[in-house]
């Protein structure tokens, strides 16, 4: 019977070999196996709704034309400087959907590295166009009696920066202004 009783440790001890050699190789999941987990989770099918592919694909041509203009961000074309009734308005005009900007008022203009610029007129309003082009840049519009100069002042990041000046009636806080969007194009409308 002793026989027996050794033939049986040795199993177990063999076993236990075998458990442990594919533990150390990989074989078996363990803790620190972050690969063999996330191939099963691969795998295992997802109980959400999924889209199908059809719903995924576009036509050449629309991919043509919508991958090229989503691809590509807005470039300023044109700016301009007009009066309205209710006071004075900037136009820039994109080559694409207008960006989105953020706008305040400054005491004063910098450029690149922080350098002062100067800009004609009293109130300098400050607008920075968010994701366009940083190719971005444009001349000069023809100036009005109110809006003395309108100025590309940097490109950084994304961003292009403009500077525009408005001659403020003796001296008074900046004008009221508002700035709206429609297709290519933004309003900077500056109240009388």
């Amino acid at each position: 019977m002793r026989a027996r009783r050794v033939a049986g440790w040795s199993n177990v001890a063999l076993a236990s070999a075998v458990v442990m050699a594919l533990t150390a190789c990989g074989g078996g999941e363990s803790e620190g196996s972050n690969e063999t987990r996330s191939e099963s989770v691969a795998a295992t099918p997802s109980l959400a709704p999924s889209k199908t592919p059809q719903a995924e694909v576009s036509s050449p041509s629309e991919e043509g034309e919508e991958g090229e203009q989503a691809a590509q961000p807005p470039k300023v074309t044109e700016v301009e400087v007009t009066d309205t009734a209710q006071g004075d308005r900037v136009t820039f005009t994109f080559n694409a959907a207008a960006p989105e900007y953020l706008d305040s008022y400054e005491k004063e203009l910098n450029g690149p590295e922080g350098r002062p610029i100067e800009i004609e007129g009293d109130k300098f309003l400050r607008v920075a166009f968010i994701a366009v082009d940083p190719e971005s840049h444009f001349s000069p519009p023809s100036p009005n009696e109110r809006v003395p100069e309108v100025r590309h002042l940097m490109n950084f990041e994304g961003e292009m920066s403009v500077g525009i000046g408005i001659v403020a009636p003796d001296g008074a806080a900046g004008p009221a202004y508002d700035i709206t969007t429609k297709g290519t194009q933004v309003f900077i409308d500056i109240k009388e």
